[in-house]
């Protein structure tokens, strides 16, 4: 037993010191389409930092654990009744935690290019609504009694590693499973929670785009 407490040890150990510890940076769109994300990409609002630690496995893998502040958004509209338009744009704040895995191919140990798989969970920390002829609910009162912000997904994308120190990176996600519940009553989206009737929540499902940059020290 005292044996294997020391090998443990000792691989947590090279296991620190293997990591590559680094911050990370870049925009998140609400689009999920790539080519009008680029586009769009001069109008795009929300955003995400945080903290990442690469951690290199055999045969051209990599784990790379981050904790960010992902700052996703979207766009409600409905006609009303009377002709109008009515619109909430809203951007919630999530306190998330990405892992990718990755696998890629070190060329002349200067350029990897790689893709990756990275599942996430995070938990709503911030919302900020900008409302237009809104008559629905009040968006601030259904997210005050939003009682579970939960949310999880996944990610796939690819990137470039140089000089092992510095990443550039795109993925597409997707929040899948229920996301808020309030009062028992379960919602997919919160685009849901600010309106129950809306007819464009598609489905309730949330996706986008996100663009890194990633500097390892």
């Amino acid at each position: 037993m005292k044996k294997l407490a020391i090998a443990l040890a000792a691989a947590f150990i090279a296991v620190g010191a293997a990591a590559q510890p680094g911050i990370t940076a870049g925009l998140t769109s609400t689009s999920t389409d790539f080519n009008e994300a680029w586009a769009n990409v001069n109008e795009v609002t929300q955003y995400h930092v945080g903290v990442t630690f690469k951690l290199p496995l055999p045969l051209g893998f990599a784990v790379q654990p981050s904790i960010l502040y992902n700052v996703k958004g979207a766009t409600l509209e409905d006609t009303a009744t009377e002709g109008n338009l009515k619109s909430v744009d809203y951007k919630t704040g999530f306190l998330e935690v990405p892992v990718q895995v990755q696998w890629g191919i070190n060329i002349a140990g200067a350029v990897r290019p790689y893709g990756f798989v990275e599942p996430f969970v995070g938990y709503g920390i911030t919302n900020e609504e900008k409302i237009s002829n809104f008559t629905g609910e009040n968006s601030k009162d259904a997210w005050d009694n939003v009682k579970n912000r939960l949310e999880y997904g996944v990610g796939v994308g690819f990137g470039v590693e140089v000089l092992s120190h510095l990443q550039v990176s795109v993925r597409k996600f997707w929040n899948i499973g229920n996301l808020y519940d309030e009062n028992g009553e379960t919602f997919k989206s919160f685009k849901e929670a600010i309106n129950k009737g809306a007819e464009t929540v598609e489905n309730g499902k949330i996706g986008g785009i996100m663009a890194s940059v990633t500097f390892l020290f």
